[in-house]
C-alpha cells in the first residue's frame, strides 16, 4: 500500500553531469533537446520514492519542465525533490512530485492504480488540446532496443526492460519510457517550458507520428491512437 507519509518530505541530492551525458540522451531520443534536464534532475525515473506502492501498478501520467537558465556543458547542482500532492482519483492515487534546482524545475505525476478511495482531494485536471490549423508532421520509427538505449540515461524502471515485470503489469512485453517518447517528440525544439500528458503506452519498434503546431502544441500518435499530447513555449514563469 502506498505510504502517504512521503507527502511533503524533501530529499536533497547533488546531480553532476558532463557533455557525454547529454550525448547519451541525444542518442536515446534521436537528437538534442532542452528536455535533457528532466532525466538529469529525476535521475532513476519519476517512479522512485513511491514507498509502499506496487510498482507494476504505477504509470507515468504527466510531466512538466521549467528551464530557469541554460545548462552548462558540464557541472553540478543541488536538486531538491518533494512529493507535493497525493490526489484521490477514485480508481487510483495521483502522486505529484517536484524536483527543483537553480537551472531547472520539473514535475511528474504518477498514477498508482488501486490506491484511490482514501477520501483525499481529487485535484485539478490540466486541459490539453490542439488547434485547428495544419501541423508540421514528422515520423519517427523507434527501434526494438529503444527502451534499452533510454535506460542508459538513468531510468531504471523494470517496466521498460524486464519481460516478466511487464507481464505482471498487464503488458505483453516491456513498454517504452514515456519520457523517451516525449524526448523524441520535442527533439530539436527550442523552449523553456513544457507540459505533457501520456495517454497510451508505446512499444519499442512502434512508428511515431509527431505533430507540432506553430503555437507550441504537439501530439504524438501510433497507428492513429494518441499516445502523448502537450505544449512547449518560451516563458519566464515559475512552476504553478
Amino acid at each position: 500500500m502506498l505510504d502517504h507519509g512521503i507527502l511533503g518530505v524533501a530529499d536533497r541530492q547533488v546531480r553532476t553531469w558532463s557533455a557525454g551525458d547529454a550525448e547519451v540522451y541525444a542518442a536515446a531520443v534521436g537528437g538534442h533537446s532542452p528536455a535533457f534536464a528532466i532525466p538529469l534532475l529525476q535521475h532513476g525515473g519519476p517512479q522512485l520514492g513511491l514507498t509502499g506502492a506496487d510498482m507494476t501498478r504505477v504509470l507515468h501520467a504527466e510531466q512538466s519542465l521549467w528551464l530557469h537558465k541554460p545548462l552548462p556543458r558540464d557541472g553540478s547542482t543541488v536538486v531538491t525533490k518533494t512529493v507535493t500532492d497525493i490526489f484521490d482519483k477514485g480508481s487510483g492515487a495521483l502522486v505529484v512530485s517536484t524536483w527543483e534546482s537553480e537551472y531547472a524545475s520539473t514535475r511528474s505525476s504518477c498514477f498508482v492504480k488501486g490506491e484511490g478511495g482514501f477520501g483525499g482531494a481529487r485535484g485539478e485536471t490540466r486541459t490539453f488540446a490542439v488547434p485547428d490549423g495544419e501541423p508540421e508532421v514528422t515520423v519517427f520509427r523507434t527501434t526494438s532496443d529503444q527502451a534499452l538505449r533510454y535506460r542508459a540515461t538513468g531510468d531504471v524502471n523494470p517496466m521498460h526492460h524486464d519481460p516478466a515485470f511487464a507481464r505482471r503489469a498487464g503488458f505483453d512485453r516491456p513498454i517504452l519510457h514515456g519520457l523517451c517518447t516525449l524526448g523524441i517528440t520535442v527533439r530539436g525544439k527550442d523552449f523553456t517550458e513544457l507540459h505533457a500528458r501520456f495517454t497510451a503506452p508505446v512499444l519499442p519498434g512502434d512508428e511515431l507520428r509527431i505533430e507540432h503546431w506553430p503555437t507550441g502544441e504537439f501530439r504524438t500518435s501510433v497507428d492513429g491512437r494518441p499516445v502523448l499530447v502537450g505544449s512547449v513555449f518560451r516563458s519566464g514563469r515559475t512552476p504553478g
